[in-house]
């Protein structure tokens, strides 16, 4: 227990230093600071809020449009700033790996747990501004709509892993992940409810389809029994776990690739 507790203060001390060195890398001392790690995706999400309320009527098959968009939006934010930041993330800070007690995975969650926790802090700060201006109520169950989010979170870290690995072994991955992440868009569950699709339809995507569990849960929360969900949070679990599995395995052997490609 010594020589665990002994362990888990290093790791405390070396990602508290790369997260350090992370936001001054970034955005430094000036202007908002450390503060552009939540407000960076809130100057994407309102102009988009602003937009669909403006173009489209604020009922949607008998849903507001508003806390529907909203809640569809900002993780989807997180997804592709915490995914899109895994790109080379190792290579780009390998001169640390030149410290014996930093690991590749220090490095991925260093840059991609950092954008994880603040795309979780912009959903958290911009529910409390538009719940003071009456555009979001607050939600029927909390601590679904909360569980919701952080499987979202889990999620898009798994895939972080897959994008931080993949794009060290091959140059293919920078070339594809552009247009997978723009197709991912209209299939995450960000523009529809399962509940809308045929039944076949429906099965399929909730199967293959790991984030939407995560929004059905956040829109159940949400909207409690105004919407039927459809969501499977052991599969849900599983299905990370076994994915965050394979993403931890890659990213362990990324060292030994770096060394003998150098």
């Amino acid at each position: 227990m010594g020589g665990l507790r002994r362990a888990l203060v290093s790791q405390k001390r070396i990602l508290s230093a790369l997260f350090m060195r992370e936001i001054q890398v970034r955005w430094g001392r000036r202007n908002l600071g450390f503060a552009w790690l939540f407000a960076e995706p809130l100057v994407f999400a309102f102009p988009v809020l602003l937009m669909w309320s403006l173009m489209r009527s604020p009922i949607e098959r008998g849903l507001p449009l508003m806390p529907f968009v909203w809640s569809g939006y900002l993780p989807l934010l997180m997804f592709r700033h915490t995914s899109g930041r895994a790109m080379y993330v190792i290579r780009s800070n390998a001169a640390m790996l030149y410290h014996r007690s930093v690991t590749p995975l220090d490095l991925v969650i260093s840059r991609c747990g950092m954008e994880m926790m603040g795309g979780l802090a912009a959903t958290a700060f911009s529910f409390v501004i538009l719940y003071m201006f009456g555009v979001l109520a607050w939600p029927h169950d909390l601590p679904l709509f909360l569980v919701g989010n952080l499987y979202m979170a889990w999620w898009s870290f798994a895939v972080a892993l897959l994008i931080a690995a993949g794009s060290e072994h091959s140059e293919i991955v920078e070339h594809i992940w552009l247009p997978i992440s723009y197709m991912y868009l209209p299939i995450s569950g960000f523009m529809y409810m399962a509940v809308w699709l045929p039944t076949p339809l429906r099965n399929m995507a909730l199967t293959v389809m790991p984030p939407l569990h995560s929004y059905e849960m956040i829109r159940a929360g949400l909207f409690g029994n105004q919407i039927e969900t459809f969501y499977d949070t052991g599969y849900l679990t599983g299905f990370l776990a076994v994915l965050t599995l394979i993403g931890l395995w890659l990213v362990r052997g990324v060292r030994r690739h770096l060394e003998l490609e150098w």
